[in-house]
């Protein structure tokens, strides 16, 4: 199967100009990718087959995040914390719907008993009710931005005299006991004990993040903070546990990812992306590896579409 990178009017693209099915700015959802299974990567990053049947997990943490975001930036603007609060409310209910072609108002229905539009208008303002006692404060840019949803893009390194960048887009970054922290909000079914908090470390995305808060602020960041909601049907739990990373572990995670990234290129080079089959069980792909290759296409335009990914495209203030 051959990769043609669709353009991307607002950003420039993030694969070489010279080998086109070479990435040369990763950030941690594409390395995530190919560390899993190159297969996935080829189908998820460099095709950009999305399935048609979006998760309800992933509605409910996408409109969560940017709630949180949204609150962050109406605080920064002066609002008092019950008017952010309102304000985020009023934009997560129209949010969380849309009109029909008769212009029928069609609220989201997850059709799951503890993520859907209640429990997520109810877990953004026991958040926020939340975090009034946090010892943590929202880090204010120089331009007097919150730094909230931050986009990022610096070089790394070069593989084979092509520079490759990473980049990616940080929630927040905060300060704590004087210190900028990145600060990542995660929702959860998971009871949050240290077990929970035990699979950030080591992992690619907090990784990325202890750097490129570094590059953000011009200064070393103490690490990560996650911040995780449990959600139930009748409560939401929150926690926040440090998730640090020593320059030596930084340092590794860099010489390591320079490595994936030169398996890369070899695999782009040869148009070959093997599959990791000890990485299949929650994976997407999953029902279109178990047929003969010949048929693959026809099962990926079944049950998959074309969405557009570019990591290069900037949401936030700092890039």
């Amino acid at each position: 199967m051959t990769h043609t990178p669709p353009p991307t009017p607002s950003a420039p693209s993030p694969f070489s100009p010279t080998t086109p099915a070479f990435q040369i700015a990763w950030d941690s959802t594409s390395l995530g990718a190919f560390k899993d299974c190159p297969r996935k990567y080829q189908y998820s990053i460099l095709n950009q087959w999305s399935p048609k049947s979006k998760s309800h997990h992933l509605t409910f943490g996408g409109l969560y995040a940017s709630g949180v975001e949204r609150y962050a930036h109406l605080l920064a603007s002066g609002l008092p914390h019950d008017d952010a609060v309102l304000g985020v409310v009023r934009w997560v209910l129209e949010a969380s719907g849309s009109r029909s072609e008769s212009g029928e108002w069609l609220p989201w229905d997850s059709k799951d008993s503890v993520k859907n539009r209640y429990t997520l208008v109810r877990t953004l303002v026991w958040n926020f009710e939340d975090r009034q006692g946090s010892p943590f404060k929202q880090l204010i840019l120089a331009n007097g931005k919150p730094a909230v949803e931050l986009s990022f893009n610096f070089p790394a390194f070069e593989v084979e005299g092509e520079t490759v960048s990473l980049c990616g887009h940080m929630d927040q970054i905060i300060e704590l006991d004087g210190k900028p922290w990145v600060l990542d909000d995660k929702t959860t079914g998971s009871a949050l004990s240290a077990t929970y908090f035990h699979r950030y470390t080591p992992e690619n995305q907090m990784s990325l993040y202890s750097i490129a808060g570094k590059v953000v602020l011009d200064r070393p960041v103490a690490g990560v903070l996650v911040r995780a909601a449990q959600i139930g049907v009748n409560f939401a739990r929150f926690a926040t546990a440090q998730v640090p990373r020593t320059p030596a572990i930084l340092d590794e995670w860099m010489n390591d990812t320079r490595a994936w990234v030169t398996l890369a290129k070899r695999y782009a080079e040869a148009n070959h992306w093997p599959g990791n089959d000890k990485h299949c069980v929650m994976c997407d792909f999953r029902r279109v590896c178990a047929v003969s290759p010949s048929h693959r296409a026809a099962w990926l335009k079944e049950d998959f579409e074309k969405r557009e990914w570019n990591p290069l495209k900037v949401r936030g203030d700092v890039s």
